[in-house]
């Protein structure tokens, strides 16, 4: 269950790091939240979370760990960005879920030792 969990949570934030990076609506939703100026890096990073939590997890246990704890941290800031400009709550579940798999994800990795390896 845990290898499932992680394979969609690294192609999830590949696929949403591209869109971050090359949509209109994300150019309009980071525009929305004051925050125009870190989109393409918000999409860089979570395509480098995405690919270094997938690669991380089978290959390289410290990857993934670093990875895992970036995009935790990643969208915590995106929970916070979303109640800071009064966000709908139907609108901020998608990040506020995503905050709780990975901090799960990483809770589950230093459980498994996969920090001592």
């Amino acid at each position: 269950m845990i290898t499932s969990l992680a394979i969609f949570n690294s192609t999830a934030f590949i696929i949403y790091g591209l869109l971050c990076i090359f949509t209109k609506h994300m150019v309009k939703e980071f525009k929305e939240f004051g925050l125009s100026k870190y989109r393409v890096l918000t999409g860089i990073l979570e395509i480098c979370g995405g690919i270094g939590s997938l690669i991380g997890y089978f290959w390289f246990p410290h990857l993934y760990i670093f990875s895992i704890f970036g995009l935790t941290l990643l969208m915590l800031l995106g929970v916070y960005a979303r109640v800071r400009v009064g966000q709908p709550w139907r609108k901020s579940i998608q990040a506020l879920i995503f905050f709780f798999l990975n901090a799960f994800l990483f809770y589950q990795s230093i459980i498994k030792g996969f920090f001592l390896s």
